[in-house]
């Protein structure tokens, strides 16, 4: 490929493209099944078990506008979640931790609060966030002390 060839594409050439990528790939990859205080449990259980500062004390506004609390956080470790919440944190608990764990039983139970596409949404979750919360700690990006951060 000659230099002239990749140049002759400008970024507002191909911003439509792009565009229309990235709302293909939101469709797919938040497809909003399973609500954002759920998610953002899970996220943070992941950033925990990851030890990325970042990931376990950053909160998605959106989440805290649809009702998530910090109070939740404080749960995560003492069980007094609802029975929803906790078999989320159990699953990404599992899942990052030992997944040749899941019994028969825990995919009843999950299948209790949630449907064979909200596990796959968290299960896409949980796959998307192990590899950025690894990535922040190895390379040394992440943040100097534990403080919130909202976006």
């Amino acid at each position: 490929m000659s230099a002239d060839s990749r140049t002759s594409l400008t970024l507002a050439d191909a911003a439509p493209a792009l565009d229309a990528a990235k709302s293909a790939f939101e469709r797919i990859a938040y497809p909003g099944r399973v609500d954002l205080v759920t998610r953002e449990l899970v996220r943070i259980t992941s950033g925990r078990l990851s030890h990325c500062r970042l990931c376990r004390n950053l909160r998605l506004q959106a989440a805290i506008d649809r009702g998530f609390d910090e109070a939740l956080v404080e749960h995560l470790e003492d069980g007094e979640l609802t029975d929803r919440h906790s078999v989320a944190v159990r699953l990404a608990r599992l899942v990052l931790t030992d997944p040749a764990s899941l019994t028969v039983d825990d995919g009843a139970t999950l299948r209790e609060h949630f449907s064979d596409e909200q596990l796959a949404e968290l299960l896409l979750d949980l796959i998307r966030y192990r590899p950025g919360s690894r990535l922040t700690v190895a390379s040394g990006s992440d943040l100097a002390t534990d403080e919130r951060v909202v976006m």
